[in-house]
């Protein structure tokens, strides 16, 4: 388990899991009970898996890099933009009824909170 966490944040990766599972079922949930839980499985397994690993890269990015503000810009920008993309790579790939709305949420909620999670990074250090 701690090889995992050093590459995994695994709180975060579960909490983000199950909320944005949640979420993409609800999005899904018109198309039938199947295509929902597929969709909110593979929003929740990418959510576990990357997201995890990319709270570890914005973590990095965040205290390496002298210049507070461009450790934070960069940090967030990086993050929020490989799992928009991953995400809808994801959704897009078969068994996703709404891929563009299923990434939405992802869209909506990833920037904010990579923002939040790098300026803590950058003060506790």
């Amino acid at each position: 388990m701690q090889f995992i966490s050093r590459f995994i944040n695994l709180r975060m990766g579960m909490a983000g899991a199950l909320v944005m599972g949640s979420i993409v079922w609800m999005i899904n949930a018109g198309f039938g009970w199947w295509p929902a839980t597929t969709a909110a499985m593979k929003q929740a397994a990418y959510t576990f898996l990357f997201g995890g690993m990319l709270i570890k890269m914005l973590d990095a990015i965040a205290i390496r890099i002298k210049n507070r503000y461009l450790a934070v810009a960069t940090a967030t920008i990086i993050t929020a933009s490989v799992t928009i993309i991953l995400v809808y790579i994801i959704h897009s790939l078969k068994g996703t009824p709404r891929p563009f709305a299923s990434t939405l949420p992802t869209m909506i909620m990833a920037p904010p909170g990579f923002l939040a999670l790098a300026i803590r990074k950058r003060i506790r250090g």
